[in-house]
């Protein structure tokens, strides 16, 4: 199931007070899978043959019974008494299709949709990039130019720059790859208790492998202090993993300040820049940065492409073992339409920054301040100043975060209410909990914007925004 039926499901729960049990979760996936294949809700006969759920426990388990199934999953119901949804109905003139979860991801810029099309009618563009052809050397110099595109924006070499197949396998060859050098003795580790799923369930896993690892809190405005990191060095610390931007409340660090802690103290500075590159300006030999992560479908670039910056100072152990590409560091053929896409991309953001860092400044003031007018008391979580312009992360007082995402896709208006990787869930996100927020008392949303927001897609919502909160 798909994390919106997910979050579905949850809210129904809450909604008619129904404890989740593995039964629930059987006849719900059952249902949910039934109906993707046949486009109509599964029989209680269907259920109880494929689950051994009768329809004496589903009216037992649900509040409607079979409607109940239908309406946790999204399968389309007839009947109006029973759909108990968890979300407003309203009526919409000239609906819109607004999309505000940018962090989460974006869409193909129409220039690299050109670079795509381009390469793949490129009757020599397929060609392998390690092989010994004319073939092969137009793809490995598509992929270099690529690889120097993205080494320009950073300001390094274009030998630093290692491509993966993600931000979170980029995440994942930082701190494994350095963390196994030092397999025989192991060490210490110092990151903090917001970083992004990819880090830390990375460093769980290096804590099962003997690793110690010091997640350091956050202050108050959500950023980390850099005498906190230089309070917590040890002899035997072997790496600081310290995020650029935060993913859910944007919030920047002080990159600079704690880049030059680490190397007064001759330990490697890793950042996670997946969220900031192409936002702020980052240039990791300046800023004491040895390892720096990107990932292409955060600047309008295709999914399943990233790279990682890795000083020509630090060794790393591969993941990936095979045929040698990246310099030894990352096996496999190279994705050599989305590596030129995401150099493409890449340059545009860097080109493009100040101008539109600008424009969505302006857009998200107008929008903070127009949410201000309708809910006096709506708070923002993290600091305003030191934060992405395209980021607002603000808690809605007395209303349930996922009642009001699912109303306002409803209407056509795409948001957040935490990290995407986590949605779905039912358990608050670990940067709004370090943030001490009151959950019980405000519903968290993320609003991100991007290059297709406008002012006249920030109104729309605004519009019947007072409607919905009103219904909830």
């Amino acid at each position: 199931m798909n994390n919106l039926v997910k979050t579905l499901i949850n809210q129904m729960s809450i909604t008619t007070g129904t404890a989740l049990t593995d039964e629930h979760l059987r006849v719900l996936e059952y249902a949910y899978s039934f109906y993707e294949k046949n486009r109509v809700g599964p029989l209680y006969q269907n259920i109880k043959r494929h689950t051994g759920v009768t329809k004496e426990t589903i009216e037992q388990l649900f509040p409607y019974g079979l409607n109940s199934v239908y309406t946790w999953v999204g399968i389309p119901i007839y009947s109006a008494d029973k759909g108990c949804k968890p979300f407003v109905s309203i009526a919409v003139d000239n609906a819109q299709q607004v999309y505000l979860d940018y962090n989460g991801t974006t869409p193909l810029r129409p220039e690299i949709v050109q670079v795509l099309s381009r390469y793949q009618s490129d009757s020599v563009g397929f060609g392998n990039a390690s092989s010994s052809t004319t073939l092969g050397k137009h793809a490995y110099d598509l992929v270099y130019k690529a690889r120097r595109q993205l080494a320009d924006c950073l300001s390094v070499s274009a030998e630093e720059i290692i491509f993966t197949g993600s931000g979170s396998e980029a995440n994942n060859l930082a701190l494994k790859g350095l963390a196994f050098q030092h397999l025989a003795h192991k060490g210490h580790i110092i990151a903090s208790e917001i970083e992004h799923p990819s880090v830390l369930r990375t460093l769980e896993f290096l804590q099962q492998l003997g690793f110690v690892v010091t997640y350091l809190r956050i202050e108050p405005d959500g950023h980390i202090s850099p005498q906190v990191v230089k309070d917590h060095l040890r002899p035997n610390t072997l790496l600081v993993s310290i995020m650029a931007a935060n993913n859910e409340i944007g919030v920047i660090n002080p990159l600079a300040e704690i880049g030059q802690i680490c190397q007064a103290a001759g330990v490697p500075f890793m950042v996670d820049a997946v969220q900031g590159f192409g936002k702020i300006p980052l240039r990791p030999k300046s800023l004491g940065i040895s390892l720096l992560s990107m990932s292409g479908h955060k600047i309008y670039a295709p999914k399943g492409v990233g790279a990682l910056f890795v000083d020509k100072s630090i060794t790393l152990t591969p993941l990936v073992h095979g045929g040698g590409q990246e310099f030894g560091l990352r096996a496999g053929t190279e994705n050599v339409g989305a590596i030129i896409a995401l150099g493409h991309a890449a340059r545009l953001a860097h080109t493009e920054m100040k101008r539109e860092n600008e424009r969505l400044l302006r857009l998200r003031n107008f929008f903070l301040a127009e949410l201000q007018r309708i809910v006096p008391d709506v708070i923002v979580n993290g600091s305003l100043e030191h934060r992405l312009a395209n980021n607002l992360n603000v808690g809605f007082p007395d209303i349930d975060s996922g009642s009001l995402l699912l109303s306002l896709n409803q209407i056509g208006v795409y948001v957040s209410a935490g990290s995407a990787c986590s949605a779905g869930s039912r358990s608050v996100s670990h940067v709004i909990s370090a943030l001490s927020v009151d959950t019980e008392r405000y519903g968290i949303i993320r609003f991100s914007f991007g290059l297709q927001t406008t002012q006249s897609d920030l109104e729309y919502l605004l519009n019947y925004l007072p409607q919905i909160l009103n219904q909830l």
